[in-house]
């Protein structure tokens, strides 16, 4: 993800890695790789970096930075431009950035991953609003609802 958002390298680049791995390993699920498919998957996502010319960063806090200039930036991107048009939501001056401790969300029932705001994001209303998945975390999260 932090390749794809921060760095504009291709979704897909990353997705042919994985499932070239996949393949290979001949296994059907993400989670059915081993470690050492994992730690194999690790240096072909390198590659993916070097075959778009970025530069992998090892350091968290540029990590970290990088990906808030990242938000920042992508206020006047078009599709943020075209959400703020297609909603209506006029005279903000820009975007905020929260940094925040992650957990693991997919540790069973009694864990989680979720979002909440303090409007409701379809309608503007003035009210707490938010949204879990139990057994989840990370991208699981964009399949609520």
């Amino acid at each position: 993800m932090f390749g794809t958002v921060v760095l504009n390298i291709p979704h897909h680049a990353f997705e042919e890695a994985l499932d070239s791995l996949k393949l290979k390993a001949n296994v059907a699920a993400d989670n059915d790789l081993t470690v050492e498919h994992l730690a194999e998957l690790v240096k072909e996502y390198k590659l993916v970096y070097i075959q778009h010319k970025k530069v992998f960063l090892e350091n968290p806090m540029d990590q970290l930075k990088a990906a808030i200039f990242a938000v920042f930036d992508s206020w006047n991107s078009d599709r943020a431009n075209k959400y703020r048009s297609a909603e209506g939501i006029v005279g903000l001056l820009g975007t905020a950035v929260n940094v925040q401790a992650m957990c693991y969300g997919n540790m069973g029932d009694t864990s989680g991953t979720g979002v909440c705001f303090t409007r409701n994001p379809n309608n503007g209303e003035n009210k707490l609003y938010g949204e879990y998945l139990i057994n989840a975390q990370g991208e699981d999260g964009k399949y609520m609802s």
